[in-house]
């Protein structure tokens, strides 16, 4: 007690800030034999990853410097404090002010000769405020940091300039240079202790926001608030000049300015609080409490002692390739695996830019901690598929995306459940709460979200949902999941020898988990059409087929695209699949691609190799090699090129993406587009041959149901049960969509023809059973080549909206006369039949789509699409009436003869 009794007492901030202060010196003297000037970043990551003698020395330093700054800032506040007179020479007082801006000089300098992605982004900042100073600005900026890529100057500045003027003036204050035993071994053990466990930041360039040191990060904030740096080195003076009178005014006026000083100090802590841990990358607010919070700097600094005997042999770890500059602790151990493609090889990405970790400890258990065995998941990607060097713009594209939102579906579910009046806002899977329609749609829908992690090994499969970036990019290449399947993961030897692929080749089976539900547009691209038959009673035929373990489909006309094979990715593009930066209420806003972009009608819209976006020219370049001198379509819609299209003298030819398989696109045939009456008629209105329907769905909460929250991935007590009705497979029906003050046709389904128990959930009186039917606009993705028929269409009840029955057309005393008998009998909510969208030659008002714009013909619509079908009924639509009716109809009526029995109307 008596010991810390007289330390207490007797030792001062600046007697350890001396002592301090000598650690440095001899840890400088001893860090510079294995420092190299020339290869700063290399020369670090060597001294941590292979001398744990010099990482110790290195660490002695960092730490000795930051107490030594610590304590002289302490040491200066000891003085200002008190309201006593401060007696010193000018000269040596003026010394004394220059020397505190010497200090932080010191420490920048220090800190610059890391050479990390932190020391540049302090170095060009520093720079640029240098170069503000008018006259002198150039002049100083080159005498400080020396020419661009150069660390000799500063090393200069560091090891002598700066530490010689801080030893005089260190001499001059206290009269002496070697601090007192006593106070020595105090800074010592304390230092030593720090250096041992913690060791000295290394920013990997990759990871988190890039942040000068700790000192210097307020500075960034002033500046990033600012409008002109000149202001930040008028301030800097002002504080100076401050500084330096404070000896020569009155007691009084001494006061002032101290505590002026030590405002501004305390204002600077708080900017510089909000710098270490309150920003982002890209000057973004951030917190430490979010989920996806990362800051690089604290992630080193956790309490594991160094390694004075790593696992390794020096000479083997010199022998592993450089990643970016730089050794990889992770290529030490993780050496021949196997499995990557060409640009994820460890020797050209490393291991540490996707799975984390510290790529600079030789301890296994500090290594790996923070490591992601599962990179990619929308959560952490802006740490590892979105670092600076290699996809930020995309990682930050995806998270706008309707398959990361999710926008459409949730705001149609919450129209339908009466939470909202539109089912166009746009709204975030991370928007869900707790009302009857977040929490039907947590149960039975948004499991589908790219949010949603992968969190098991594994390869992606039909039952694979979410996963971020490997939703879509990763494969079981060279047998990685079947050399996992079944091993210890203690054997890491064995375990880790083959690796997935993570690469371009998108399958048609990433995009099955997915697509194989609500419209179905993966099975149905295949040929596959859901049915409610159990597996007991699965035909053991060819022609049906189990999805998922329990899901019977039964084959139906698969798309023409698919069987000349080709895959999703070869008409969908990068930017419609992972977003443009925009965000979108509907699928169809954000899809790009149409039919005509490459089956021409007209004048193609071509786009040179050498005028190509960067994306689109490496995406190219990636997956066909040389580029040079070739033509690509270019979308209509939003410009975007189409990589895998030559246009090339007239003729367009279409290569896969995977398959690499040539095709010519054949253009539009003249009779699609030569008559006047069906301009207006979308392609897929005519050329889907069938698309996917249900009727009679019930949902009911279950307060006893066992349920899952797809949001939160966990089981949970009572929730959404949903009772299915009918599946159907027809041509489908066609709507109306008002776009921008066009009007086009195209095929819908019943999307929600159902009834909704929504007082199971609420338990309030009058939340009584809600009856909804609303259609929904569908890309059925059954492509025909061959169009459907006149009579598909002008005399079918289900294509005109009135739904499945027999549509009859009778002709009496010369009048003709339209009837309709629907199979389906009808519902007692609203009288019209089970699967119909509309009643026969009646109207419905209000909403009666998933979209706002999306409506069934009018009663003018159906009395001219069933005039043509009463034509229809005797002449076949090739014949000469019919095509001389596709230019004008109206023409046409007038002169038909006496034979012909046309409609007459009910008013």
């Amino acid at each position: 007690m008596k010991l810390v009794s007289r330390i207490k007492y007797t030792t001062t901030y600046g007697k350890l800030a001396l002592a301090l202060f000598s650690l440095v010196l001899l840890s400088g003297i001893l860090l510079a034999i294995p420092y190299d000037v020339s290869r700063p970043y290399l020369s670090v990551g060597k001294i941590i990853l292979l001398n744990p003698y010099a990482s110790f020395i290195r660490n002695v330093h960092f730490w000795s410097a930051q107490l030594f700054l610590v304590l002289t800032l302490l040491h200066l506040y000891d003085h200002f404090r008190k309201r006593d007179v401060i007696h010193f020479k000018a000269a040596i007082w003026f010394r004394l002010t220059i020397g505190v801006l010497i200090l932080f000089l010191a420490m920048l300098t220090g800190f610059l000769l890391k050479g990390d992605a932190d020391s540049r982004q302090a170095r060009l900042i520093l720079e640029n405020l240098l170069t503000e100073i008018p006259f002198l600005g150039n002049l100083l900026a080159y005498s400080l940091l020396g020419k661009e890529g150069s660390y000799l100057l500063i090393y200069v500045h560091h090891i002598a300039t700066f530490t010689v003027f801080l030893t005089v003036i260190i001499l001059e204050h206290s009269r002496k240079i070697v601090p007192k035993a006593r106070d020595f071994l105090l800074a010592a053990v304390v230092t030593i202790l720090l250096s041992y466990f913690f060791t000295a930041p290394l920013h990997n360039t990759l990871g988190g926001a890039v942040k000068g040191p700790w000192y210097f990060v307020g500075l960034q904030e002033i500046l990033h608030l600012l409008s002109h740096p000149a202001w930040v080195l008028l301030l800097g003076l002002l504080l100076l000049l401050l500084l330096y009178l404070i000896p020569f005014v009155t007691i009084r006026r001494s006061f002032v300015i101290r505590r002026m000083l030590l405002f501004v100090f305390g204002v600077y802590l708080v900017l510089t609080f909000i710098g270490m841990f309150f920003r982002g990358e890209d000057w973004r607010w951030t917190t430490p409490w979010q989920p996806d919070y990362h800051y690089q700097v604290l992630g080193t600094l956790n309490p594991v002692p160094l390694d004075f005997s790593p696992d390794f042999d020096r000479q083997t770890a010199l022998a592993s390739p450089k990643i970016r500059g730089q050794y990889e602790s992770c290529l030490f151990c993780h050496t021949d695996v196997k499995g990557f493609t060409q640009a994820h090889r460890p020797q050209v990405v490393g291991c540490y830019s996707c799975h984390g970790g510290n790529p600079f400890s030789t301890d296994k258990k500090q290594a790996h901690k923070g490591m992601k065995l599962i990179p990619g998941n929308l959560a952490d990607a802006s740490q590892s598929c979105g670092t600076a060097q290699c996809h930020p713009d995309i990682t930050r594209r995806v998270q706008t995306g309707l398959m990361a939102t999710l926008s459409g579906m949730i705001s149609v579910d919450r129209f339908v459940f009466d939470e909202q009046t539109s089912p166009d806002s746009l709204t975030d899977i991370h928007h869900l709460k707790n009302s009857a329609a977040d929490e039907h749609l947590k149960n039975l829908c948004v499991r589908c979200h790219l949010g949603n992690p992968k969190t098991a090994l594994g390869p992606i499969t039909e039952r694979s949902r979410g996963g971020g970036c490997l939703a879509c990019h990763l494969n079981d290449n060279a047998g990685a999941y079947t050399a996992w399947k079944g091993q210890d993961s203690k054997q890491a030897a064995s375990y880790l020898k083959v690796h997935p692929a993570i690469s371009l080749q998108v399958s048609d089976n990433h995009c099955f988990g997915c697509h194989s539900r609500s419209g179905r547009i993966a099975t149905n691209y295949e040929g596959w059409h859901e049915t409610p038959l159990s597996i007991s009673r699965m035909p053991d035929t060819v022609h049906y087929r189990l999805v998922e373990g329990s899901r019977v489909f039964v084959k139906e006309k698969e798309d023409i695209h698919h069987r000349k094979g080709m895959e999703c990715i070869d008409c969908h593009t990068s930017f419609e699949l992972m977003g443009d930066g925009n965000r979108y209420h509907h699928e169809e806003e954000q899809e790009d691609v149409q039919c005509t972009d490459c089956h021409l009608r007209k004048k193609p819209r071509i786009i040179a190799a050498k005028h190509l976006d960067e994306e689109s020219a490496i995406l190219a370049a990636l997956r066909y090699g040389s580029i040079a001198g070739l033509q690509f379509l270019q979308t209509e819609k939003q410009k975007h090129p189409l990589i895998n299209t030559r246009y090339n003298n007239g003729t367009v030819r279409l290569i896969g993406k995977n398959s690499h398989k040539t095709m010519v696109i054949p253009r539009i045939p003249e009779r699609c587009g030569r008559d006047k009456v069906h301009q207006a008629v979308s392609c897929s209105a005519c050329h889907s041959s069938w698309a996917p329907s249900c009727i009679g769905c019930h949902n009911r909460y279950d307060p006893e149901e066992p349920a899952y929250d797809m949001v939160e991935n966990k089981e949970k007590k009572g929730g959404w049960v949903e009772y299915t009705g009918v599946y159907l497979a027809h041509l489908p029906t066609l709507g109306i969509r008002n776009s921008n003050g066009k009007k086009e046709v195209i095929p819908v389904v019943p999307g929600m023809i159902l009834t909704i128990d929504k007082g199971s959930f609420s338990k309030k009186v009058h939340d009584s059973l809600l009856f909804k039917r609303l259609f929904a606009p569908i890309a059925p993705h059954t492509t025909a080549a061959k169009g459907r028929s006149c009579v598909s269409c002008h005399n079918n009840p289900v294509a005109l909206g009135f739904g499945k029955g027999t549509l009859q057309y009778t002709t009496k005393a010369g009048k003709g006369q339209w009837q309709f008998i629907p199979s389906y009998a009808n519902n007692p909510h609203d009288g019209l039949p089970e699967d119909a969208w509309i009643g026969f030659l009646k109207e419905r008002h209000g909403m009666v789509s998933t979209r706002a714009n999306v409506t069934p013909f009018s009663v003018k619509e159906q009395e001219k699409m069933l005039t043509v079908g009463a034509c229809l009924t005797c002449h076949d639509g090739y014949s000469k009436p019919m095509q001389q009716g596709l230019q004008n109809f109206e023409d046409v009526l007038k002169r038909v003869s006496k034979k012909c029995v046309l409609p007459v109307w009910r008013k």
